[in-house]
């Protein structure tokens, strides 16, 4: 059987468009953190995954997430496995980086 890569997206939902331009990695990513955050407290997400859902490479990913976090508008925690090791980090939208979600909701139409 193949496997629907679209269906199995958490990105559906998430804007394409903003403002009538296409939207920005760090933008998608906020938004899609902001809605977790909502739904469940936060999310962990596998980069090398979330980067070709948002179909640009792990490293355009990490550069967006960065740039959240310096911005003040994403929150992460490590996480830890069992045995110790350092597993995925933990992202959390802050209360500013929901608002700036909210505003590019609102410009792309989906609010």
């Amino acid at each position: 059987m193949e496997r629907n890569e679209e269906a199995l997206s958490p990105l559906d939902g998430i804007s394409v468009n903003i403002n009538k331009r296409h939207a920005f990695v760090h933008e998608r990513v906020l938004e899609y953190i902001v809605r977790e955050t909502n739904q469940a407290g936060g999310v962990i997400f596998n980069k090398k995954e979330m980067a070709s859902w948002l179909g640009c490479c792990p490293r355009s990913l990490d550069r967006a997430v960065h740039r959240l976090r310096e911005q003040g508008l994403v929150e992460s925690q490590p996480q830890f496995m069992p045995n110790g090791a350092q597993g995925g980090n933990r992202y959390r939208a802050t209360e500013v980086g929901k608002k700036h979600a909210e505003t590019w909701r609102r410009l792309a139409g989906t609010v």
